[in-house]
């Protein structure tokens, strides 16, 4: 049987990891929002597949610049899909205790080479600094991560942890102090080569699939959401709404909708124009949206107008909150951004008398038609 060939599976692999690097490379190039991680996945293979080039010139090149390039571009691979995944997982990273490790590691490297030469005591070192990177990540995947993807990236990189620590222990039995990068020789050192390029690509294919579901949640929320405010938008709120009448029905589980109006909102737009209305219909919605309760919904209904579901309120609670969110609104002062605002609510709590959520969605409108008609800037219950 021919022996496997090492240096050309190994750089077979970059070629592979490259391919699917330059794929996360253009869709970070070609998506509007930035997405944070997807440019340190993307370079991750381009320095395996580096690393792999430097190795394949080895005997043409000098032996220190494969020694430090090779296996510096390794770890730095290994480091930027740490570096990745944690600014896609929104965790903090600093840099400076990894280059410091790749730095004392690769001096040791260098010192086993060229002083005291001795392959064992190169292997078992950038073994366990790489199995360090890989704890490191499959730490902050089980920990921080959510969903098949994670998992998958997780396993992966356990895999490799429990690989590397098993070739940086094995190497005072299978190797020798003058034993050759790729020389085949053993199962052990074939599956550790081999684990490198496999695990990348898993990790790969777990980042593709982590920012599919990024998407997929992205789209779900445009879907829902209105994008000016952030606040749902209306179908959603109507759902809502439909729900909370559901279980108004089946549970009596009461509820009450305030229907909110910005004063004079037109004065704003022709004074100041569109895109000052927009950032202070923007600020309305955060002030209304701080004086809710957890567990209450806050939508645009249309235009100007806000509406807020109220679950477990009865006539007194809903009237406290809207003359709380009322009085929030007047209090505030104007700033270079946008104009203050204040607001004019209708508020109609649920009764025996509402078949649907749009017989209480009526009165609360009928509610605010008068308190606009009472001079604005006030509550009314319906």
């Amino acid at each position: 049987m021919t022996p496997l060939d090492l240096r050309s599976f190994n750089l077979f692999g970059g070629l592979v990891c490259t391919t699917m690097g330059l794929v996360l490379l253009a869709v970070r190039l070609h998506f509007r929002s930035p997405v944070q991680g997807l440019g340190h996945w993307g370079v991750a293979p381009l320095m395996a597949v580096a690393s792999a080039l430097l190795f394949g010139l080895e005997g043409r090149v000098p032996s220190a610049l494969v020694l430090v390039g090779g296996n510096g571009l390794l770890l730095g691979c290994n480091i930027a899909m740490l570096a990745g995944t944690s600014r896609f997982l929104h965790r903090p990273w600093r840099w400076w205790p990894w280059l410091t490790g790749t730095a004392l590691c690769l001096l040791v490297l260098l010192c086993f080479s060229s002083v005291w030469p001795d392959y064992r005591v190169r292997m078992m070192t950038f073994a366990s600094t790489m199995a360090w990177v890989c704890a490191a990540h499959a730490r902050l995947l089980w920990v921080h991560g959510r969903g098949l993807s994670a998992r998958l990236m997780g396993a992966a990189m356990v895999w490799q942890t429990g690989v590397l620590l098993v070739r940086a222990v094995a190497t005072w039995w299978i190797d020798r102090p003058d034993t050759q990068r790729f020389e085949p020789v053993s199962v052990i050192h074939t599956v550790y080569v081999g684990t490198f390029g496999f695990s990348v690509m898993l990790l790969l294919v777990g980042g593709l699939l982590m920012f599919s579901e990024y998407l997929r949640q992205r789209f779900e929320h445009l879907a829902t959401h209105d994008d000016l405010t952030g606040v749902l938008n209306r179908r959603a709120l109507a759902t809502r709404i439909d729900q909370a009448h559901a279980r108004w029905q089946t549970q009596r589980q009461p509820y009450a909708l305030l229907l909110m109006d910005v004063d004079h909102f037109k004065r704003i737009n022709d004074a100041l124009g569109h895109q000052a209305g927009d950032r202070a219909l923007a600020r309305v919605a955060a002030t209304l949206q701080q004086g809710l309760r957890a567990s209450d919904t806050l939508g645009r209904y249309g235009g100007e107008e806000f509406m807020a579901l109220v679950t477990g309120a009865d006539a007194e609670l809903a009237l406290s909150l809207a003359e709380q969110l009322c009085q929030r609104l007047a209090q505030q002062a104007d700033d270079d951004q946008a104009p203050a605002c204040t607001v004019s609510i209708g508020v109609a709590v649920v009764g025996a008398g509402d078949p649907q959520s749009d017989s209480v969605l009526a009165r609360a409108d009928a509610a605010l038609y008068q308190a606009k008609a009472a001079g604005r800037n006030r509550v009314v219950l319906a």
